[in-house]
């Protein structure tokens, strides 16, 4: 139900999250690894609430591999219950760490 997907963009990392019944963009979230901290900017559209999980998502991009991170799309399902919208970011988390892992295997592979 959840996809997430990684594009390089030079040294940078611009990953895509969606999911849900109806894929669209409701966040654009961009972390900066300036002086050993993570520096974000993010907008969230309007009855949109992706932009806080997806600041969380790109600090801990940006804090493993010390580069500018973009995350951006949307997760939507209709009437969505907290049960549902629960199950939806844990699945989200899920993803996107199997996506790090992959991403940290390949860097290791590329040494």
């Amino acid at each position: 139900m959840i996809e997430c997907e990684v594009t390089k963009v030079g040294e940078d990392d611009s990953i895509l999250v969606v999911g849900g019944t109806r894929h669209h963009i409701g966040a654009v979230v961009i972390a900066t690894w300036e002086d050993h901290y993570v520096k974000v900017v993010s907008h969230g559209l309007p009855h949109h609430k992706e932009e806080e999980l997806f600041i969380e998502l790109a600090k801990v991009w940006c804090e493993t591999f010390k580069r500018t991170t973009m995350i951006t799309g949307g997760i939507h399902i209709d009437h969505a219950t907290k049960e549902e919208i629960k199950m939806l970011v844990d699945e989200t988390w899920r993803k996107f760490f199997i996506l790090m892992s992959d991403q940290k295997i390949q860097s290791i592979s590329n040494l």
